[in-house]
């Protein structure tokens, strides 16, 4: 007859054994859920890039940028109109004067404006966001534009920056891409095409 104190030892150690098992896998699927959050994180960004990316094109068509600048159309609202949407420029505009710069703050998308010489826009220019730019122009690269708007219709090197500028025509309107040393969209130019 057998002693019922060795199988309830081995019974413990099953028990034991198996539940050491089972909690040191629960700690070997950590790094992979963390990856995976990683991953999808990534692809969240790169969604919201894309749609951003087809806002732009979408607008371009009427001469006007989305977001805050939705309504101020190149050719049609002076600057007047901007002040009005924007406020008065936070700093003075670029050595010539031509443009007023709104820049990105709190997850919002920073703009540019230049102006002819009777104060109608002639130039929207868009910076995206700095928080998050991942979701914004930092996930959009040459090879995302040709994915998701065909070829270029012009590509120009830029020496004076060492930039790259993917032009494609929208209708009346030119819409630059402008892809910096990082391969990725630094902001973009919306103008009359001539």
């Amino acid at each position: 007859m057998l002693s019922k104190k060795p199988v309830t030892r081995m019974l413990s150690a099953a028990i034991l054994t198996g539940s050491l098992l089972g909690a040191g896998a629960s700690f070997s699927t950590e790094p992979v859920q963390a990856a995976s959050t990683v991953e999808g994180s990534s692809s969240l960004a790169k969604t919201h890039a894309i749609t951003t990316l087809h806002e732009i094109y979408n607008k371009a068509f009427s001469g006007e940028m989305p977001y805050t600048a939705t309504g101020l159309k190149i050719n049609e609202n002076a600057q007047k109109d901007v002040y009005n949407t924007f406020g008065s420029p936070p700093e003075p505009g670029d050595a010539d004067g031509t443009f007023d710069f709104y820049h990105a703050e709190m997850g919002h998308p920073g703009f540019a404006f230049a102006y002819s010489e009777d104060k109608i826009i002639s130039q929207i220019r868009y910076f995206g966001t700095n928080v998050e730019r991942a979701h914004n122009l930092g996930s959009i690269t040459p090879k995302v534009l040709g994915e998701q708007l065909g070829s270029a219709d012009q590509i120009r090197h830029i020496s004076s920056t060492d930039e790259i500028n993917y032009i494609y025509k929208t209708g009346d309107y030119e819409l630059q891409f402008i892809v910096g040393a990082d391969q990725t969209v630094n902001h973009v130019n919306l103008l009359e095409d001539k």
